[in-house]
């Protein structure tokens, strides 16, 4: 089966970067690794006749859209630390004895990311979902400042205590289906063929349980204060990818955990569970949003009022709510992964926030055009403007969501002006900044491989929001049939 090839490539990379010491050699390994993860789920997507049943791995259309996205980000972040890596070496910011750490770490995220996503078995997932908070955590730490360290710990402490109730609600799931069948389960599949006679009541207080980790894994509030922190003091790359990939580690769990409960009749209460808590992230996260004067602490914001969003599709709970959540997926993904990236040029113009911890932007435009111009794009792109395909996602599921209630889309069309308000009032304030003539900075010169990703994300996210992918519209819907929502688009 094909899918073995995903252990056995990262076990392959995993070793040799244990073994060689040279930085390029290492470079050209966290590189290759992605590549591959990825041309690997492009040829699974097109080759659905190959799919055969496994004891180890849940290959379905969901499980391959979610690790599509994640090989992307991860293949971007990747090309992306060449030079951003390499700048961090030369300026002292990062110990050449930490490479080996920094690409090891890397790859072994995707490694535990890539088995979380397609493990059949629901502890596997957990073990797998709580070794990425580990590695994740090593990697914010990297540049081992004490702002880095404390924002690894926080990470640590959050996600993993919510995730002990998680695996509670494993031991009561497993008890449910030990209850109807005499023999308890631990495979996604076995558990969705018996849900339909499952005790709801055990099933349900499993879900709440299950919730509550993957929750904050996917920084929904109020389990969200560590996100702000990470995603601003980790090394762009790192935030890319945390905020691209592995937030939807944890909204993969839930829409796991979702289809469970459709099976078992349960899901009008999941329903009500899942958009009060999305109103809540969503409006904590766009309020917040007002008052951030960091670029990065602004954009990880944006991270959870996203995340929240999504999650009001999975709760709305109609086949077009669904798709569009997963759409929106996607979308968020690669917009947000390239505002990092932009977000890193800018930390390597001006020295920030590693350093002093304040954003200290000016002339802009006259120092890094670039970075100006993607960033303008990137601030476009999450308020949802046309050609870019949030616009899309959001009209799909606020127009689902009138179908619960016409205050939902009312509501959430305020808070989405507060967080447009916020990214536009910082974007226009930072272009007001002018350095006294004589005293700015000298301009930093990106390396194309700092910028070739940022453009790459770009042109994939106006790609999606104004063309469909021949081949994407019917992947989707099947995506949505496979957590038992139906397909009627």
């Amino acid at each position: 089966m094909i899918a073995v090839l995903y252990p056995v490539v990262a076990l392959g990379i995993l070793l040799l970067q244990l073994l060689l010491r040279r930085h390029r050699s290492l470079t050209l390994l966290g590189v290759i690794h992605p590549v591959i993860s990825l041309i690997i789920t492009l040829y699974l997507i097109v080759s659905p006749g190959i799919w055969d049943d496994s004891p180890f791995f849940l290959i379905d259309h969901i499980s391959l859209f979610v690790m599509l996205i994640t090989s992307i980000i991860f293949a971007a972040a990747a090309l992306y630390a060449v030079g951003y890596i390499d700048g961090l070496v030369r300026s002292g910011d990062l110990e050449k004895r930490s490479l080996r750490i920094f690409y090891f770490g890397f790859s072994f995220l995707l490694a535990a990311t890539t088995m979380a996503i397609f493990t059949l078995n629901i502890a596997l997932f957990w073990i797998c979902a709580e070794l990425t908070t580990v590695l994740s955590a090593m990697l914010i730490a990297i540049l081992a400042l004490r702002a880095t360290i404390d924002a690894s710990l926080k990470y640590i402490f959050i996600c993993s205590t919510s995730m002990l109730f998680s695996f509670i609600g494993i031991i009561f799931l497993f008890e449910a289906v030990r209850n109807k069948t005499g023999v308890g389960s631990l495979l996604w599949t076995e558990i969705v063929d018996e849900a339909a006679g499952l005790d709801s009541g055990m099933v349900f207080i499993a879900f709440v349980f299950f919730f509550i980790g993957f929750a904050a894994k996917s920084g929904i509030v109020p389990f969200h204060t560590w996100l702000p922190e990470a995603h601003a003091k980790a090394p762009s790359a790192v935030s890319a990818v945390l905020s691209g990939a592995i937030l939807n580690i944890g909204m993969y769990g839930i829409l796991r955990m979702t289809g469970i409960m459709k099976e078992t009749g349960m899901f009008g209460q999941v329903s009500v569970l899942l958009i009060i808590f999305a109103m809540m992230t969503m409006s904590v996260a766009c309020l917040s949003m007002l008052r951030q004067k960091k670029l990065k602490t602004l954009i990880a914001f944006s991270s959870i009022e996203n995340m929240g969003f999504i999650m009001l599709g999975i709760g709305i709970g109609s086949p077009v709510a669904l798709f569009w959540a997963l759409f929106h997926m996607l979308s968020h993904s690669c917009i947000k992964a390239g505002l990092f990236f932009s977000a890193g040029i800018l930390h390597r113009q001006y020295k920030v926030p590693t350093r002093t911890g304040e954003d200290e932007i000016g002339d802009l435009f006259l120092l890094q055009p670039f970075a100006a111009i993607t960033l303008m794009a990137g601030c476009a792109a999450l308020i949802g403007m046309p050609l870019f395909p949030l616009f899309l996602s959001k009209v799909g599921i606020l127009l689902a969501a009138t179908e619960v209630s016409v205050w939902i889309p009312a509501i959430v069309l305020l808070l989405f002006a507060c967080a447009g308000v916020a990214l536009i009032r910082f974007y226009l304030s930072v272009m007001a900044v002018r350095f006294p003539v004589g005293e700015g900075p000298v301009p930093y010169k990106a390396p194309l491989s700092m910028k070739f990703p940022v453009i790459l994300l770009l042109i994939i996210s106006i790609m999606i929001g104004t063309v469909m992918i021949p081949g994407e519209e019917a992947f989707l819907a099947a995506a949505v049939a496979d957590l038992g929502f139906g397909v009627q688009l």
